[in-house]
């Protein structure tokens, strides 16, 4: 468990891991996020469904996150994960704030920061959420001219996604407008063996 902390910690410090998908594009421009966005609504537990793939999660599943209020209003977030082929486990704990707080209508930008790294990047976007059930998020990072890397979420509050036709609709509209789904791959949460972070 210690290995795979630290060369997690070691790759998102170094920024030597591949955080997402590879595009021969820059990062868009016409994505939107949550408009109204609530930090306090947000908080809590999520289970991650589906993403896409990187370096640093490869092979991982049970994922799971916790949102917690700091003293000073940032956001604590710790993200854990289980390898259901050798039973390793990972936990990644970071901080968060909002990208633009001073906005009179507050959008779900958040910079995330994990290990101490600095915290002065808007690279966690809440594209839609109603808080209760679900929540798409998108993050996008200029590697070269051209060439851009993309991670995507869809969150669940609980470890199966919810069958609403409505909120299916809003995952699927999002998709269809920025996703690629051939990058996404779904996230185990009901192995008997995903434990309880």
């Amino acid at each position: 468990m210690r290995t795979a902390t630290f060369l997690l910690s070691l790759a998102l410090t170094l920024g030597l891991a591949t955080a997402g998908a590879v595009f021969e594009r820059a990062c868009p421009t016409d994505i939107e996020a949550k408009q109204y966005f609530s930090v306090d609504a947000y908080l809590g537990k999520w289970y991650e469904m589906q993403r896409y793939e990187s370096y640093f999660e490869e092979n991982f599943d049970c994922v799971q996150v916790r949102y917690e209020l700091n003293d000073d209003q940032s956001v604590s977030v710790s993200n854990s994960a289980f390898n259901l082929f050798n039973g390793s486990t990972i936990n990644a704990l970071g901080r968060a704030v909002l990208s633009f707080p001073d906005e009179e209508i507050i959008q779900g930008k958040l910079n995330v920061s994990f290990f101490g790294a600095p915290n002065d990047r808007s690279n966690y976007w809440v594209l839609d959420t109603d808080y209760q059930t679900y929540s798409v998020v998108w993050s996008c990072e200029e590697l070269e001219e051209n060439l851009s890397e993309e991670s995507f979420w869809v969150l669940s509050r609980t470890p199966i996604m919810t069958a609403d036709r409505d909120v299916l609709f809003r995952i699927h509209n999002i998709m269809r407008r920025y996703i690629d789904r051939s990058q996404l791959r779904f996230t185990r949460q009901l192995d008997e063996r995903c434990p309880v972070f």
